[in-house]
């Protein structure tokens, strides 16, 4: 006598059985076929509502990555009106319009990192530009470093302190990096990375790049996400079926017994 084929799983009404199932052929011998019935349909319906909740689970991580991929693409999009259309390739952030924003950064980089999505932004080696072409110095001067060094920076921004350049030389040293940036998570320490992140001297020809990066992720997710919908609507009609066929049968298995009741009671 052959044994099982190895790697073969049991099939319940089309659903594909687990070792773990609560209902085993053994379990069914000596059964009544009512017993039986309900047993077997209400495994059917057990495992069903499982895949079901897998399934929500996977379209639920879909979701948000489809939203931080967004988020990600509408902050690129913002940074990338701060450029002429007609910008070279290698024009910086820090020298558009307005300057680098370290909150637009931190917004950008802190999703693309959660979504798993490697931007693909270089550094160079402009580090002064951190501290003398951010948008938003004072707010980040004020929000992540010592009052002493804030005050001295924001001098050097409004009239040129020389004490505020040597105070961003050495933080500079320290928060530049080669990565992208992210906000410290309390002040007075390093600035947080993101491998890829945008940065204060990231490049125009960067920009387009990555927002053409962002579109292809997006697209995909999509697909992804409509996929995921069709297999979850499928499943659900499946668990609607099963429970419709497990009522239609209990009550055709009443209406059995009150006949026989009836036909009991009028011999």
């Amino acid at each position: 006598m052959s044994g099982p084929v190895s790697g073969s799983q049991p099939v319940l009404g089309g659903v594909g059985l687990e070792s773990s199932s609560g209902v085993r052929g053994a379990d069914l011998v000596g059964a009544d076929q009512e017993t039986a019935m309900l047993s077997v349909q209400g495994e059917r319906g057990r495992l069903l509502d499982k895949q079901i909740e897998t399934q929500i689970q996977e379209l639920r991580a879909l979701n948000r990555r489809l939203e931080l991929l967004n988020t990600v693409q509408a902050g690129l999009k913002a940074v990338q009106a701060q450029f002429n259309a007609d910008a070279k390739y290698s024009k910086e952030w820090d020298d558009a319009s307005g300057g680098w924003s370290f909150r637009r950064a931190d917004e950008i980089n802190r999703a693309a990192a959660e979504a798993g999505l490697n931007l693909g932004f270089a550094s160079d080696s402009n580090t002064w530009r951190l501290f003398g072409h951010m948008g938003d110095m004072k707010e980040f001067a004020h929000a992540y470093l010592p009052p002493d060094q804030a005050d001295l920076l924001v001098k050097w921004r409004d009239k040129g302190d020389l004490r505020g350049h040597f105070v961003a030389e050495t933080l500079v040293k320290k928060m530049a990096g080669h990565e992208g940036f992210m906000t410290p998570d309390y002040p007075g320490q390093t600035l947080n990375r993101c491998p890829g992140g945008i940065r204060y001297d990231s490049e125009y020809g960067e920009l387009r790049q990555a927002v053409q990066r962002v579109q292809g992720a997006i697209d995909e997710t999509s697909s992804r996400q409509q996929d995921q919908m069709l297999r979850l609507q499928a499943l659900t009609n499946r668990r609607n079926e099963s429970a419709e066929m497990l009522s239609n049968y209990v009550k055709k298995m009443q209406d059995s017994k009150m006949a026989i009741s009836e036909k009991i009671r009028g011999t």
